[in-house]
């Protein structure tokens, strides 16, 4: 196996949580001196619960640790990718056009490292066109993203709080 921790996880995990009916959303390392974490994000048609997350952790983790991926210590995390779910590829961020959307970048677009907009369009290329709330339409290429998030958009109801005292 070669490539990163995150492409050596996933060649290791993703026949195991198929094998659940689920899905594999992502995998994100992060490494510290003294301790690292490992998030396994799983998704599925029907959502996922706290429960299915507990199966899947006593699925993975001797499978993880009888791998030797990762040394010394680390924390295993799964979970849903949530409704602010990263998106790790391409193909998840062509699903998410038309929503808005706070990306992180490697190397700064006209000044900027953060972005926050309507994900206009996503090419076949690798570029996202964000509509950012400051700059405007900005051109980005998705390989100089180091983390894009969903923003979830939550509908009003136009319910206005009751005034006290009146």
């Amino acid at each position: 196996m070669a490539g990163t921790i995150e492409e050596k996880v996933t060649e290791l995990v993703t026949p195991l949580v198929e094998s659940m009916g689920l899905t594999v959303w992502g995998i994100r390392f992060r490494g510290g001196n003294d301790h690292a974490m490992l998030q396994v994000f799983v998704d599925s048609e029907e959502g996922i619960s706290a429960d299915k997350c507990g199966e899947l952790m006593d699925v993975l983790s001797p499978a993880l640790d009888a791998a030797d991926l990762i040394a010394p210590k680390y924390t295993l995390e799964v979970s849903s990718p949530g409704l602010d779910r990263i998106l790790f590829t391409l193909e998840q961020a062509t699903a998410y056009v038309g929503q808005t959307i706070k990306a992180e970048l490697r190397i700064p677009t006209n000044g900027r490292h953060k972005l926050q907009g309507i994900l206009e369009e996503v090419s076949e290329d690798g570029m996202l066109k964000v509509n950012d709330k400051i700059s405007g339409l900005m051109e980005i290429a998705f390989s100089n993203v180091s983390t894009a998030r969903v923003v979830p958009e939550f509908k009003s109801n136009n319910k206005k709080a009751p005034k006290s005292g009146s």
